[in-house]
C-alpha cells in the first residue's frame, strides 16, 4: 500500500461519501441560490437602483434649481431695467413738465409785466392830460385876475394850452 492509502484510510476517508457529499454540496448550492442569493441579490440590486434613481433625481432636481434661480435672477434683471427705464421717463417727463411750467411763467409773467407797463403809461398820460387841464384852468384864472375882462378868454386859453403842450406840461420849461 501505498502512502496516500494509509494516510486514506487512517483518516477514513470514504470516496463513495465524498462524491455523495460533494453531489450534496452543488444541490445545496443550487437551492441557496435559487432560494436565498437571488432574492438577496435582487433585493440589493433594487436598493442599489433606488439609491441610483435617487441620486439622479437629487442631481436634476439641483440642476432645475439652478435653471429656476438663474430665470429669476434675470427676471429680476430685467424688471429692475424696466423699472430704472420708467424712473428715468418718469424724471425726464417731469423735467420737461418743469421747464413747460417755468416757461409758462414766464410768459405770463412778460405778458403781465407789458401789461403792467401799458396801463403805467396810460395812467402817465392820463395824469399829464389832467395836469395841463389843471395848469390851463390856473393860468386861466391867473392871467383873468391879472388882466381882468381886457382879454379874451377863448384866446387866452388857446395860447396857453399851445404853451402847455410845447413845454410837456413842465411849468418850469414856460
Amino acid at each position: 500500500m501505498s502512502m496516500l492509502d494509509s494516510i486514506s484510510k487512517s483518516l477514513r476517508f470514504d470516496p463513495q461519501i465524498f462524491v455523495f457529499q460533494l453531489l450534496m454540496f452543488l444541490v445545496l448550492w443550487q437551492v441557496m441560490k435559487a432560494v436565498y442569493w437571488k432574492p438577496v441579490l435582487a433585493r440589493i440590486q433594487d436598493r442599489h437602483d433606488d439609491i441610483e434613481n435617487a441620486h439622479t433625481t437629487v442631481e436634476e432636481t439641483r440642476h432645475e434649481i439652478e435653471t429656476l434661480r438663474n430665470d429669476y435672477q434675470q427676471r429680476i434683471l430685467v424688471v429692475e431695467t424696466e423699472a430704472r427705464a420708467q424712473i428715468q421717463a418718469a424724471i425726464k417727463e417731469a423735467q420737461a413738465e418743469r421747464e413747460r411750467i417755468l416757461a409758462q411763467a414766464r410768459t405770463d409773467a412778460d405778458a403781465t409785466l407789458r401789461e403792467g407797463i401799458t396801463r403805467l403809461e396810460q395812467e402817465k398820460e392820463e395824469g399829464l392830460l389832467q395836469l395841463r387841464e389843471q395848469i390851463t384852468s390856473l393860468a386861466l384864472d391867473v392871467a383873468g385876475k391879472a388882466l381882468g375882462n381886457a382879454s379874451d378868454p377863448i384866446a387866452l386859453r388857446t395860447l396857453i394850452t399851445d404853451r402847455v403842450q410845447k413845454s410837456g406840461g413842465n411849468p418850469a420849461l414856460n
